[in-house]
């Protein structure tokens, strides 16, 4: 048997047989349930004795075993190990094809001040962060230089309805350079609503931007603790709620609106009802996002915060009910969910920044400040830590040129020794900007990091769900076929 055309594998170990192992790693759920996974995030379950086989390398003496773990790419044959090669590429292909989410911040003014905001929003009345039209222009013409034929921008802020017109300006702008360069372009837009009235949601239908996302933290009194007018100090909840159901219910046509739950320590506890909120306001997707420490929630930590242990419990029972609520006739996807169920059934990654390995930061998304300034990602916007240039100054090439940037790369690659070694790596991830924001550095160690124990939580216990339960294995699979969120 010839390896030698394959790059990468590792022939050392090759003995007088027609395969070789894989590296992998395991999780023992109980005696006959042994998850195997592997680098390129295939996985199956064995039982003892297969895993005794496998594990002494005797996997030729079952027939059955060798078919299931030659079909999975766990050993690696002639017959496999070009598709198993293959299936790796494809996960990785995000490293090749340059930045594809565009997140544009109008202004960093915002007329709410959420407790947890990350962005650190500016008060309403600092006009001051407002992107004016010529650096709007110079952040469009420099997205065009990006390698990708296809590109997303998404408007944030601040709260990008109090600088409408600049936010206007970019789309038709963008249209255009788009179709000078031959590229595909499509738009998404966060805000809050509370600003949102009849001559904005016209312009958003006549030039058919479908993507539209808010903030629910669910019932009035969870959501109003969370987020309040930075005026006067009232909660938004009433005027958030007026124009979801408006959208929901009078332009579901031509809107796709989602909505996320930041989970705070107010919520815990009260999964159901926020998961009750969502299903009375007609939603088909939840989003229940653990708290950030940064930004204003890592001034107010103390009175929002919690463990990563009381966030999985509060997840995990959500989920249990939204998998009822389900069965009972309503299509409801968490979607923190959908981004490790597209990892574990699928060869492709839904490029969720956060969850990708390395992280997204850069290479997948980059930041453009109301001023031009560049920045690595979402959370990295409010640190000149994670700036990597300026539209006025930096040429593209510039950019990826950055010393930290490079770090980020490496250092979210996973390839530490523990991650080398953890069952959950393939479907993992890891953020440099909030681990340097609680350990002040982006080297994690690893047994301090909340987020890493987090997931892995969450991973295994989707895992759970999909080897004991072929009822949860079927909705699962079935949430992923349905889903419009991260999909192609």
């Amino acid at each position: 048997m010839d390896f030698s055309n394959i790059s990468g594998i590792d022939v050392k170990n090759l003995k007088q047989r027609d395969y070789i192992l894989n590296n992998y790693n395991t999780h023992k759920f109980d005696e006959n349930h042994i998850l195997v996974t592997t680098d390129h995030s295939s996985w199956t379950v064995l039982d003892k004795q297969e895993y005794k086989l496998l594990r002494l390398g005797r996997v030729h003496e079952d027939k059955k075993l060798y078919q299931k773990l030659e079909k999975e790419g766990i050993i690696l044959s002639e017959d496999n190990v070009k598709d198993v090669v293959e299936t790796y590429r494809k996960s990785k292909s995000f490293l090749y094809q340059g930045p594809t989410l565009h997140i544009v911040t109008p202004t960093m003014r915002c007329n709410a001040r959420c407790v947890y905001c990350h962005s650190r929003a500016k008060h309403v009345d600092e006009k001051d962060v407002d992107m004016d039209r010529e650096t709007a222009k110079k952040i469009v013409d420099f997205i065009m230089k990006a390698p990708s034929d296809s590109h997303i921008i998404e408007f944030q802020g601040g709260d990008t309805l109090l600088n409408y017109d600049t936010t206007e300006f970019i789309i038709d702008y963008a249209r255009d350079r788009a179709e000078e360069e031959g590229k595909r372009i499509s738009f998404s837009l966060v805000t809050n609503l509370t600003l949102m009235n009849e001559d904005i949601i016209d312009s958003l239908k006549k030039r058919e931007i479908k993507g539209l996302a808010t903030s629910l933290d669910g019932p009035k009194d969870i959501h109003d603790k969370n987020r309040i007018y930075a005026r006067d100090g009232r909660g938004t909840y009433e005027d958030t709620v007026h124009w979801i159901n408006r959208i929901n219910n009078e332009f579901s046509d031509d809107f796709n609106l989602n909505a996320m739950t930041t989970v705070t320590s107010h919520a815990l506890g009260r999964g159901k009802d926020i998961v009750d909120e969502f299903v009375d306001l007609g939603f088909n997707g939840i989003w229940l996002r653990p708290l950030n420490n940064l930004g204003y929630a890592k001034d107010t930590w103390d009175q929002i915060g919690y463990t990563q242990k009381e966030f999985f419990n509060f997840w995990t029972n959500s989920l249990d009910y939204i998998m009822e609520v389900n069965r009972n006739g309503h299509k409801l996807h968490e979607l923190m969910a959908m981004v490790f169920l597209y990892k574990i059934f699928d060869d492709y990654d839904p490029n969720y920044v956060d969850i990708m390995s390395p992280c997204g930061a850069g290479i997948g998304q980059l930041v453009y400040k109301y001023n031009g300034d560049i920045h690595t990602c979402d959370e990295g916007k409010i640190d000149e830590m994670f700036k990597l240039g300026n539209v006025y100054e930096s040429k593209y090439t510039e950019i990826f040129d950055n010393e930290t940037l490079i770090s980020m790369v490496d250092i979210s690659s996973k390839e530490s020794y523990i991650c080398n070694n953890c069952e959950w790596k393939p479907f993992c991830g890891v953020c440099p900007v909030a681990t340097y924001k609680q350990q002040g550095s982006i080297v994690s160690k690893v047994c301090e990091d909340e987020r890493t124990r987090m997931y892995s939580r969450m991973i295994k216990d989707i895992f759970k769900r999909i080897i004991y339960s072929e009822e949860d294995r079927k909705m699962l699979k079935k949430w992923k076929e349905e889903d419009k969120v991260y999909s192609k």
